[in-house]
């Protein structure tokens, strides 16, 4: 072998080295994480039921009716998408969460119907919880919609590829239930001041005593009125008998005052002293 061949041998050898040594530090220095696993195919996003207190809405008369709460339930099926939270999907494809709109939708004067987003959220699951208290202006009877949206933790939609898609729909009708009133079945107000008595004639003297005020009514359920305050006994005179309770019911009258007596031998009757029990609550 002469000189030639002996250093073109060598050159080779190192050559050989080189690349045996760039392919164990490429080995080495890989990450799996460094490249996210692409995912099995494109995403895609279904409202599959929307739930107003009667199960899931189908367009009758008796689906459409709003429970008390006015709590709307969305359910939705996903497709090569991943639900975490806000900050959780780390760079990995096809992962975020769901943005869920409602939608008003209505007219003034036969004119062109107008779309309105009256509440939105971020949800990160298959079953969504609408609060329509929360909405603005509150849910009421009317036509409605949900929109549904696939978002990455940045807040942007999915941009759809062949065969996907990242936003679904679902129109919807509203009618309100009956619901108890908030305050509850019972009145809310109390009965009228009883009036004041009418001071008594004067011994010897013929007018006639005044008559104690009779109580208020109560309102319904309410506390019944407080008695009138009986007339003032005349000079050295007794005072006549006490009126009768008023009679039981709803929110019970109170008693009058007992009749004034003679004039010259006796003074006005004490006011009635118990106000009627009032009925109901």
């Amino acid at each position: 072998m002469n000189a030639s061949q002996s250093t073109l041998r060598r050159a080779l050898h190192g050559l050989a080295c080189t690349a045996l040594l760039l392919t164990v530090f490429q080995a080495c220095s890989g990450s799996e994480t460094s490249t996210p696993t692409p995912p099995a195919g494109p995403a895609s996003i279904e409202i599959t039921g929307i739930a107003l207190g009667n199960g899931f809405y189908d367009g009758s008369e008796a689906s459409s009716v709003l429970a008390c709460d006015k709590k709307i339930g969305v359910n939705v099926q996903l497709t090569n998408w991943t639900l975490l939270g806000p900050g959780r999907c780390s760079g990995a494809l096809q992962c975020g969460q769901l943005r869920v709109t409602l939608i008003e939708k209505s007219s003034v004067d036969g004119q062109a119907e107008m779309e309105t987003d009256v509440l939105q959220i971020i949800a990160a699951g298959n079953g969504v919880s609408l609060d329509g208290n929360a909405a603005t202006p509150p849910v009421h009877g009317g036509k409605y919609a949900v929109r549904a949206e696939l978002i990455d933790d940045a807040g942007h939609p999915y941009i759809e590829l062949d065969g996907g898609n990242g936003t679904a729909r679902q129109d919807f009708k509203i009618t309100e239930g009956e619901c108890p009133a908030s305050g509850g079945a019972g009145g809310s107000h109390a009965g009228g001041t009883a009036g004041v008595g009418g001071s008594a004639g004067i011994a010897g003297v013929g007018g006639s005593a005044g008559i104690a005020g009779v109580g208020g009514t109560a309102g319904g359920s309410g506390t019944a009125g407080s008695a009138g305050i009986g007339g003032t006994a005349g000079v050295g005179e007794t005072a006549g008998a006490a009126g009768v309770s008023g009679t039981p019911g709803l929110g019970g009258s109170a008693g009058l005052g007992g009749s004034a007596g003679v004039g010259g031998s006796e003074t006005a009757g004490t006011a009635g002293t118990t106000a009627g029990t009032a009925g109901g609550n």
